[in-house]
């Protein structure tokens, strides 16, 4: 099994840098497609997306031509030609295109294999693959490289060119055509991986991914915590979209977003006032308070004591 190597600390930050300077879009197949269920394109039909985005549907790049890296969250998958890469719904991805290239790109919506696909990003992460085998690529995404020898890719090649003819001529039965040429392209990746992505499955590597994403979460708070930060902030910083950073958050601390945001800046401000001699207001300000009124309150709600008093109390025992 090739797995996908971490990014480094140069294309993370850039990475970053882009989020934040451009923002991350979330495309709707109104967006891209005439069609509301699928669509194949190849690298004529319109420009690329070469900037951080996500979609409300799936999608799988196939390079035929041109080497380069396809980034998806914390992770740099090769994009090059024999490839492909498995993006599942709300995942923030991009690619910086290499010149020359030749790729195409199939969407299509999350009930168009079959309706139970209807699911939240952490209920697809947790779905047993014996039971959505067509989840699989989408799911290890990022754990393995889909590269194929010049054999394989040449089915592949005929696979794509099929749901080519049948989109550009869709009448009554087309849409089941469609639908089981892409489920043959998903079985096919899914039976050359097979013994990778049981010992993933096995591993519960989506275990891994979300420690990940959740302290990317945790960073990026705690180096803007002086600011007024938004669950999308977060999101985008931690590579992943705003519902799965919510549904993460509350199925690992119990808590939504604004309160556990709330309790950083409390324990922040808890180790602050142990050990600086800075004022409250001072305090409040650093921790992303405006008001030290409202401040002191929300901290006598979760601390049960004053912000006066409880630095009263720390001076006292670390003085013992």
């Amino acid at each position: 099994m090739e797995t996908i190597r971490k990014t480094d600390r140069s294309e993370r930050d850039e990475a970053n840098e882009l989020y934040e300077s451009q923002g991350v879009h979330t495309y709707r197949m109104s967006e891209v497609s005439k069609s509301f269920d699928f669509e194949i394109r190849d690298q004529d039909a319109k420009e690329a997306i070469t900037k951080p985005h996500r979609h409300e549907f799936f999608q799988i790049h196939a390079n035929i031509r041109g080497d380069g890296n396809h980034i998806i969250g914390g992770t740099v998958q090769p994009f090059t030609r024999n490839s492909l890469v498995f993006i599942l719904p709300y995942r923030i991805h991009y690619t910086p295109l290499p010149t020359p290239t030749e790729y195409f790109v199939i969407n299509f919506a999350a009930g168009f294999l079959r309706p139970e696909l209807y699911m939240s990003p952490l209920e697809m992460e947790e779905v047993p693959i014996k039971e959505f085998p067509e989840l699989a690529p989408f799911m290890f995404q990022g754990h393995v490289n889909f590269q194929f020898s010049n054999q394989q890719f040449s089915y592949i090649r005929e696979i794509l060119s099929r749901l080519q003819s049948l989109h550009g001529n869709r009448r009554l039965g087309t849409t089941e055509r469609i639908r089981g040429a892409i489920l043959d392209l998903i079985g096919f990746t899914t039976e050359l991986h097979q013994e990778a992505f049981q010992s993933l499955s096995n591993r519960q590597v989506f275990l891994e991914t979300r420690t990940e994403a959740l302290s990317r979460a945790v960073k990026f708070i705690d180096k803007e915590l002086h600011r007024e930060i938004t669950l999308k902030h977060v999101a985008d910083a931690a590579f992943i979209s705003p519902n799965y950073l919510s549904q993460l958050l509350k199925k690992q601390t119990g808590m939504a977003f604004v309160e556990w945001l709330t309790a950083r800046r409390i324990e922040r401000a808890q180790e602050l006032l142990a050990h600086t001699t800075l004022k409250v207001f001072e305090i409040a300000g650093r921790v992303g308070f405006d008001d030290h009124a409202y401040f002191s309150r929300r901290f006598t709600e979760r601390v049960s004591v004053s912000p006066l008093k409880y630095r009263k109390i720390m001076k006292s025992s670390l003085n013992q």
